[in-house]
Order: C-alpha cells, then sequence, then structure tokens
C-alpha cells in the first residue's frame, strides 16, 4: 500500500513565502543602500592655482633703485583658481577670500563673489588683489629684494561651501585652502617658481 507525501499546511507555506519575501527584500534594500552611499557619498573638491599673475605691472622696473620716486603704488595680483567639484550634486560656495603676502606680512586682501560648482564640473575663480606696495617702501628688507631683482611672495585662498545629496539629507560642509608661493621678478614683472599646497576639511 503506497504513503502519499507529507503535504505542508497553507499556513505554513504562506509562512515559508513570507519569509523568502522578507529576506530577499532586505538583500536588495542593503544592496540598494550600498550603490547609493557609493554613488551619492560626498567627495573631496579639488582646488587648482592655474596661474598666478600681474595685471598692468607697466613701470614696475622702476623699484630697482630705492632713491627712485615709484609712480606706482599699487600692483593688481590676478589669482585663477579653479575648483573642481566631483559630486553627484552641486556645490555652492560663499565668497572668495585671497590674501597676498611678504614675507608672513599680509600686503593686500580681496573676496570674490560666491556661486555653485555643478555636479561633476569644474568653474573658475579669478580673483584680483590690490597690493599695497607703498606701504613696504620703508621696509629694509624689501628694498633689499628689489635691487636683487627678485621678490618672494605668499598667497592663500579660502573658499567655504557645502553639498546636499540624497534630497538633503546628507549634507557636508566643505573648506578648501590653498596656499601658494612664488617669485616676481623685478625686471619684467613676471611670476616664475610658483608652488601650491592644497588643504580640504569635510565637516
Amino acid at each position: 500500500m503506497g504513503t502519499s507525501a507529507a503535504v505542508k499546511p497553507p499556513s505554513l507555506r504562506l509562512r515559508c513565502v513570507l519569509i523568502s519575501c522578507g529576506i530577499a527584500s532586505i538583500l536588495v534594500a542593503a544592496a540598494l543602500l550600498a550603490v547609493t552611499l557609493t554613488v551619492y557619498r560626498v567627495r573631496e573638491p579639488v582646488m587648482t592655482m592655474n596661474a598666478i599673475s600681474l595685471e598692468d605691472p607697466g613701470a614696475a622696473a622702476t623699484y630697482s633703485s630705492p632713491t627712485t620716486q615709484p609712480p606706482l603704488l599699487t600692483l593688481t595680483v590676478v589669482a585663477d583658481v579653479s575648483v573642481k567639484n566631483p559630486n553627484a550634486a552641486s556645490l555652492w560656495y560663499g565668497a572668495t577670500e585671497t590674501s597676498v603676502y611678504y614675507r608672513a606680512r599680509r600686503v593686500g586682501e580681496a573676496r570674490g563673489p560666491p556661486g555653485t560648482a555643478p555636479a561633476r564640473r569644474t568653474v573658475r575663480l579669478n580673483v584680483t588683489v590690490d597690493v599695497a606696495v607703498g606701504a613696504l617702501l620703508g621696509d629694509p628688507a624689501f628694498l633689499g629684494d628689489v635691487a636683487a631683482g627678485a621678490v618672494a611672495v605668499a598667497t592663500a585662498t579660502r573658499v567655504r561651501g557645502r553639498v546636499a545629496v540624497l534630497g538633503g539629507i546628507v549634507r557636508r560642509r566643505v573648506v578648501l585652502e590653498m596656499n601658494c608661493t612664488a617669485t616676481i621678478a623685478v625686471a619684467d614683472m613676471s611670476i616664475s617658481d610658483q608652488s601650491c599646497l592644497q588643504h580640504v576639511w569635510l565637516r
């Protein structure tokens, strides 16, 4: 006499199906969360100092003699900066801050307008700083550098912003800082020996 196979009660089969569906849903949700956190993870923006130049440097060669009265008491330094946003959301930034230093003494500063760096795009920020050369004419070190034909300067540019991803669920504040050194040749007011170092803070 044959025996019939055991048949699970409907309630038990339903429970097994619900458990299987629940486990599958958890696995799918975990995979989606991992992909979302990878794609929308806030990454560090990259700041680059493309060039430091002088605007209208005409008559600067007259500084070669400490006894000569210079016709130009200010120089305009142009900092050509770019910010690359690698994130899947826009980077909003406030007013940029750029300062120029001579031997650790701040001789000029300027602020650039706020703006937005679109997702995965690069924006250019040109900042002009008026340097008070006249205030340095009484500095023996400055006059010595001018007489030697080369003046070393430093610049510091800071950008503060924020990135919001996942509809604003994830928000991170960003601080970018670029510190550069360069040498100004007095003869033709050209820039050489430019070197920069970037710092990034995500908060």
